[in-house]
């Protein structure tokens, strides 16, 4: 009987030193998110009707210092341009919460911003912006990144009516942001204004390129942006400038008023599912020296100008994509407004990057035309035009050429593209 009741103390015992050894990490489960809530007043209003920015700031630091979680509960919540600053080590879950920047903007800011910030993460919320009233020049956006920064995550959130860019990530050329995902966003009515080339429109002033393209990424390496709808941009659909070793896949990009896909002078780029729709100007261009690049399994419909423009670039595949009816905007009278064709490929008359129009395949494409584009394809080659590739394409519509021009044509490869109008000699 002793035996028995000892055995059942050390059961005991052993028990409550298990269960006491426990306590901390419960402790520090429950501890490692915080409310915004916390730092609001008792009564807090929940309509936006009142501004809590210092209070929310607080909240950021603090969470953010302490390495938790800040949670905001789900109400609107009133945002001036100036926002709110983040820093390294902060996750915001922002899932319900609406946030309403003010009408009476004056100044160009951001609603979160971060500069030399690391392992940030940002999920959920609504960014609504009143670029409806807000002057010419006054350029806010919904996410701010620069300088030294890394790994960033930024994921469904929504954002609508901003003067600027909804995602704005901006390294340096010395010190390129590494590890940025965006991933199920949605971006509607964003951006500057931008003039339509040939329009008597003039640029909004106190804007520069940079409040171009719903995303914006400059000098970002290691990168993807991917499940998105961008849709109604001011100016560009995307811009990535300067960046390396990025996925864009799986977005939707519908009616920006000027281009939609835009990949500037960037390397090792893989481009791939998406849906570029109804583009005001280009729906996708790859130029200045891009290299390294794919354009793969993207369907590109409607657009103003080409499906493609690829002017400038080194080492690029364009392959298993549809290309149905762009170009429907008339061409200019000068040869460099010709972009009617579904695909344009030659030498930009303004590339700082002087890179030759090199190493290119254009295979297994889809191309639909209408009676009114120059051509199917058009290449346009020059002395620093090279191992140009146009083979296996299927061509269907009212013009079915395959347009190759300049003193360099000897340069361009044209092999089995079916139903081409104009005769193919090596097929």
């Amino acid at each position: 009987m002793r035996g028995f009741l000892f055995r059942c103390a050390l059961a005991y015992w052993g028990a409550v030193l298990f269960v006491g050894s426990l306590q901390p990490a419960v402790c520090a489960a429950a501890d490692a998110s915080l409310s915004v809530a916390d730092f609001l007043p008792t009564e807090f209003i929940r309509d936006g009707s009142v501004s809590y920015q210092a209070e929310i700031q607080r909240a950021i630091d603090t969470a953010a210092r302490n390495g938790q979680t800040l949670v905001f509960p789900s109400i609107s919540y009133a945002v001036d341009e100036s926002g709110w600053r983040l820093d390294s080590g902060i996750t915001l879950r922002m899932n319900g919460a609406v946030f309403h920047v003010r009408p009476e903007a004056v100044a160009d800011g951001a609603v979160f911003s971060g500069a030399d910030v690391s392992d940030v993460t940002l999920v959920g919320g609504r960014i609504i912006g009143r670029n409806d009233v807000w002057a010419d020049g006054v350029n806010v956006r919904g996410i701010h990144i620069t300088g030294r920064s890394s790994n960033v995550r930024i994921s469904e959130t929504v954002m609508e009516g901003l003067s600027s860019n909804g995602i704005g990530i901006f390294g340096d050329a010395d010190e390129l942001i590494r590890d940025v995902w965006v991933r199920d966003v949605v971006i509607e009515n964003c951006c500057n204004r931008y003039p339509e080339y040939l329009s008597d429109e003039k640029p909004e002033q106190g804007s520069q390129r940079e409040d171009q393209g719903l995303i914006a990424f400059y000098h970002v390496q290691d990168f993807v942006v991917a499940g998105c709808r961008l849709e109604k941009s001011r100016s560009d659909g995307t811009h990535f400038y300067r960046s390396r070793r990025g996925q864009i896949t799986d977005n939707r990009i519908y009616r920006a008023k000027m281009g939609g896909y835009f990949v500037e002078t960037c390397e090792d780029v893989v481009g791939r599912g998406n849906v570029v729709i109804e583009n005001g100007s280009r729906g996708a261009t790859i130029e200045r020296g891009a290299r390294n690049c794919i354009f793969a399994d993207n369907v590109v419909s409607s657009s103003g100008r080409e499906g493609l423009w690829a002017p400038d670039c080194i080492g690029l595949v364009v392959t298993g994509n549809i290309f149905n009816r762009n170009g429907h905007k008339p061409n200019g009278s000068e040869r460099h407004h010709v972009w009617n064709a579904n695909i344009t490929i030659n030498e930009s008359r303004h590339d700082p990057s002087k890179s030759p129009t090199t190493d290119y395949l254009v295979s297994n494409n889809l191309i639909y035309t209408t009676a009114d584009q120059i051509a199917a394809i058009r290449v346009d080659a020059n002395g620093d035009t090279q191992a140009v590739i146009i083979r296996g394409n299927v061509l269907r519509g009212e013009n079915r050429e395959i347009l190759v021009e300049g003193s360099n044509q000897g340069e361009v490869s044209l092999s089995a593209n079916v139903g081409r109008s104009n005769g193919d000699p090596s097929r």
